[in-house]
């Protein structure tokens, strides 16, 4: 059986789920070396699905009629720039922990991190709800096949 353009892309949340929940434990466990090092696969991973979302997704839910819905392409697009504003400064911050540890700035990095996990929950639901599903209804198989083949990262 095919996965489906859907299913294999809304996977890659999981998969970033996951990268970021190890970051997080190095972070309760004060291990700043490997906050940063699982920070930075994290933010690979993320740029990498951001940049093939934005390379072989949205230029076909543009094309399809999807900026006439409730969740235009600069939604998408706009949602993008911020995680990955997040993200640099996550990185600032875990450096900034290495260099000197203090429990004021690890608990003020969990609760900025909190704001940005409040983000990517909204922004997996458009995608899970609104730009998938109208994809599945527009894309014909192959198309979607051809999307998944020229993917940067497929996980992992």
């Amino acid at each position: 059986m095919t996965t489906t353009l859907a299913v294999a892309m809304m996977a890659l949340h999981d998969d970033l789920a996951q990268s970021l929940f190890a970051h997080q434990v190095a972070l309760l466990d004060r291990d700043f070396t490997r906050a940063a090092s699982t920070l930075q696969r994290f933010r690979t991973q993320l740029l990498a699905h951001v940049d093939d979302e934005e390379r072989h997704v949205l230029p076909h839910y543009e094309r399809l009629g999807g900026d006439a819905t409730d969740a235009p392409t600069r939604l998408f697009r706009g949602e993008h720039q911020n995680l990955h504003k997040f993200v640099d400064e996550f990185v600032q911050r875990v450096e900034a922990l290495r260099q000197r540890p203090d429990d004021a700035a690890l608990l003020e990095l969990l609760d900025r991190q909190a704001t940005f996990k409040n983000l990517l929950l909204h922004h997996d639901l458009r995608e899970r709800n609104m730009l998938y599903p109208f994809l599945a209804a527009r894309l014909p198989a192959a198309q979607q096949a051809a999307i998944l083949q020229a993917r940067t990262w497929s996980g992992g």
